[in-house]
């Protein structure tokens, strides 16, 4: 890519870019963009990267609390998927929903490696 076009490239995603910071009002934003949208869909490329799973657990939570969505639908592997379900329909042995994806421990996105 030549360096011109790489640098506006970059100078425009920094120019709509919004950074993360830990606190809760991260997704403010985001919040306000969606408004009274009846559907959100959430996509990612990491497939398996903690930080992913963790902040789209945020949103999921404030698009329930905060905006009244009743139903969920995501891409996830099947036993992590059906083990969240039986928590939220209560029949599950598990005291927490925390989505634990067996996938998030493989890639470490903070430190760049990946184990198995």
């Amino acid at each position: 890519m030549p360096q011109a076009t790489q640098t506006k490239l970059v100078d425009a995603v920094r120019q709509v870019a919004h950074p993360l910071t830990g606190d809760a009002s991260d997704w403010d934003l985001l919040m306000d963009i969606i408004g009274d949208a009846r559907f959100v869909v959430i996509g990612e490329a990491s497939h398996g990267t903690d930080e992913f799973y963790r902040e789209r657990a945020e949103i999921t939570k404030r698009l329930i609390q905060e905006k009244g969505f009743s139903s969920v639908a995501i891409e996830a592997d099947w036993p992590d998927a059906y083990r969240v379900n039986r928590y939220v329909w209560g029949i599950g042995e598990d005291s927490t929903s925390e989505y634990r994806p067996k996938t998030a421990s493989r890639y470490r996105s903070r430190t760049g490696t990946r184990s198995r």
